[in-house]
């Protein structure tokens, strides 16, 4: 009886992997394996025509997408790689999720710091709010948030935009409660606004986490200016 059951789920496991395939069509199939073949050979390049063809002919199909976005990640294009993954993303069942998410990430985080790098503060920081949506586990992530507000933050400061610059840093604790360089930039911030109410509960708040002395004296020097 055993046997027979056992035998009855393989036969049915065979049968729905089976027309899993062939709801994929012929075309799309031919499309997707010579744009895999491409693929492993490194010539993505070539491939992501043949990646686009497959998921034009097959709206829902995951895996063109993400090889598509594969081939862009590899070719450090991270603006075209992003829209393929976040379908993939979308696409994707609960237990292969976690690929598409690996692959969203990179791309997200690569565009992130290629706009970080021209100076565009606020695209930079939307796509690592993307990342941390999709894994709000994510370390680098959040990380690289933290980091790219705090030159945001440093940013605005500099050019007497106190009010935004205290947003900034503001948000930058909430994700990083222990994050010294968050306060400091806080803390000058609400100096030169002139809410010195705020500035020495920053300061305080600093002191209580700053682990060395050379730390404490930092923000003590905040209060002598």
């Amino acid at each position: 009886m055993y046997r027979k059951k056992l035998l009855c789920a393989i036969i049915c496991l065979f049968m729905l992997t089976s027309c899993a395939g062939l709801l994929i069509g012929y075309d799309a199939r031919k499309a997707f394996e010579q744009g895999l073949g491409l693929f492993n050979q490194g010539k993505y390049s070539e491939a992501v025509p043949l990646f686009q063809k497959a998921a034009e002919l097959e709206p829902e199909y995951t895996q063109a997408y993400i090889y598509l976005g594969r081939s862009y990640l590899n070719l450090r294009q991270w603006f075209e790689a992003i829209p393929p993954l976040r379908t993939a993303y979308r696409l994707s069942p609960g237990e292969t999720k976690k690929e598409a998410i690996n692959f969203l990430l990179d791309a997200l985080i690569g565009a992130a710091l290629s706009e970080l790098k021209q100076g565009n503060f606020t695209s930079s920081i939307g796509y690592l709010r993307e990342a941390l949506d999709v894994e709000p586990g994510s370390d680098k992530a959040k990380n690289e948030l933290v980091n790219t507000m705090l030159a945001y933050g440093g940013n605005l400061l500099s050019e007497g935009n106190f009010s935004d610059a205290i947003t900034q840093f503001t948000e930058a604790i909430e994700l990083s409660p222990n994050n010294l360089d968050a306060y400091l930039g806080l803390a000058k911030a609400y100096l030169n606004k002139g809410d010195f109410i705020d500035a020495m509960r920053t300061i305080n708040n600093a002191m209580k986490i700053a682990p060395t002395e050379k730390d404490r004296s930092m923000f003590q020097e905040l209060l002598k200016r």
